[in-house]
């Protein structure tokens, strides 16, 4: 039962519950009986003032001093039902009537009083009995020690009645409570129970299913934070199945085309083969190895990028960093008849610079393969001198992209080819570019976006 979190919060309820009971009885008994001894004290309070002044009267109408103590006692004892004792400065009994409770209590009070005060002594054993010694004094002088000693089992038992209730309330509370407690632990920790047995499920790579949690506790929040959990799970699986199947079709595409070409290659006689048709398919086998080329390495970039290894960060000069990328395009620029528009600041960032650089090279050579315009606009500013941000902007004509594919740029294996005729120029695209450049800004902590107005399209990097 320890082992389980019910178990522990019942056994912690419980056992300070029976504390507080019976913390609660004990303070309920010293009350009770203290209230029980104040009466008591006030009971023999009142016998003492009787005997003192039965003892006084009889002195003053008897001679006889023997006479005198036999009526106190006497009188005492018939009127109140208890022991009455006289005894000398020596402790010795002169006259006493009634039984005597407890011997032991009476020598007690005795040796405790020494004819010199009253004193009084409560003993439980079989009852309550209550003895109490006051020496009397006649005429100034000491005359005796007067001893009473009554039994109060009405007291007693009344005591042990109410307590004997309480004790039982207690107990039935103690159940009903713990019923309670049962029934309340149980509701509130089923969405624990099920989401343990869930989360062994899903340890164990099985179906997981959303678990209904209705309050707003912790409870709750652990549940709705595990359903969003799963529902991530499921967005990710379809999305790494489809992310799969789109690589596999786009590995499939060029290796059946570079394989049918290879069987008409390897089944023909190549010497009685058409030239034209031997260089088309050797320059369509050499576009489809590109092709294969170019989508193994994005997905061996994407699964690096999933790794997230520890890169070191370190201040990167973006402006440096542009014109050395623009630099190194300069001639292919040229060749395509194209123009570099750039006007960048001086700004210096904390980055991963291997990351950062790819985002640009690609952007900036996506710019190349796919504007319609000659010019290619690229700037770099900052937007807020006291803070450390910036916005790299890349701008050029291109032509109309359907809607299905202009609004889901960045997600992986969307592409829009077209060919010109120039086989170098116009390998088809693996669609994962994008989608790369995007993880590597998520990654940094940058925000990659990009919007369509007409015939252009705007590409911004800067931090989120």
């Amino acid at each position: 039962m320890l082992k389980t979190l019910k178990g522990k919060i019942m056994i912690g309820i419980v056992f300070a519950l029976i504390i507080f009971n019976f913390g609660l009885s004990i303070f309920i008994y010293n009350t009770y009986y203290a209230n029980i001894k104040n009466n008591i004290k006030d009971d023999m309070e009142n016998i003492r003032k009787f005997s003192t002044s039965t003892l006084k009267y009889s002195a003053m109408v008897i001679e006889d001093d023997l006479k005198v103590k036999n009526k106190t006692v006497y009188e005492v004892n018939n009127n109140y039902d208890c022991y009455v004792g006289l005894y000398d400065y020596n402790n010795n009994l002169i006259d006493y009537k009634g039984s005597i409770l407890f011997e032991n209590s009476i020598n007690n009070v005795l040796e405790n009083s020494k004819g010199k005060s009253s004193v009084i002594i409560f003993n439980v054993k079989n009852g309550l009995v209550c003895t109490y010694v006051y020496p009397i004094y006649l005429n100034g002088k000491y005359y005796s020690s007067l001893v009473i000693q009554k039994s109060y089992n009405d007291y007693y038992d009344s005591i042990k009645n109410i307590m004997t209730n309480i004790i039982g309330a207690q107990i039935v509370l103690l159940i009903v409570i713990i019923g309670a407690l049962n029934y309340f632990i149980n509701k509130i920790i089923s969405p624990l129970k099920k989401l343990s047995v869930q989360m062994k499920k899903y340890g164990e790579g099985k179906e997981v299913d959303r678990i209904s949690a209705k309050s707003k506790d912790e409870i709750g929040q652990v549940t709705k934070s595990f359903n969003e959990m799963i529902e991530e799970k499921k967005k990710l699986e379809n999305i790494s199945k489809e992310f799969f199947n789109n690589a596999t079709h786009e590995l499939k595409t060029p290796v059946t085309s570079i394989y049918g070409y290879v069987q008409i290659l390897k089944e023909e006689d190549l010497n009685s083969m058409d030239e034209e048709f031997k260089k088309r398919a050797v320059n369509r086998i050499m576009m489809e190895c590109g092709k294969l080329k170019e989508l193994i390495q994005k997905l061996l970039e994407i699964s690096r990028c999933g790794v997230r290894k520890k890169d070191i960060k370190q201040e990167v000069k973006l402006n440096i960093l542009i014109a050395e990328i623009c630099d190194r395009l300069i001639d292919r620029c040229r060749r395509l008849n194209k123009e570099f528009i750039i006007n960048i600041d001086e700004i210096a960032v904390l980055t991963v610079k291997e990351d950062i650089e790819h985002i640009i090279l690609n952007l900036i050579d996506n710019a190349l393969k796919y504007s319609k315009g000659k010019e290619i606009y690229i700037s770099l500013s900052k937007p807020d001198k006291n803070k450390d941000d910036f916005i790299f902007e890349i701008k050029n004509k291109i032509s109309l992209i359907p809607e299905n594919i202009s609004k889901n740029l960045l997600e992986p294996f969307i592409k829009y080819n077209e060919f010109d005729g120039n086989i170098e120029e116009s390998i088809s695209s693996s669609g994962l570019g994008l989608y790369l450049c995007n993880e590597l800004a998520q990654k940094n902590m940058f925000s990659l976006k990009y919007e369509i107005k007409k015939d252009e399209i705007f590409f911004y990097l800067f931090r989120l």
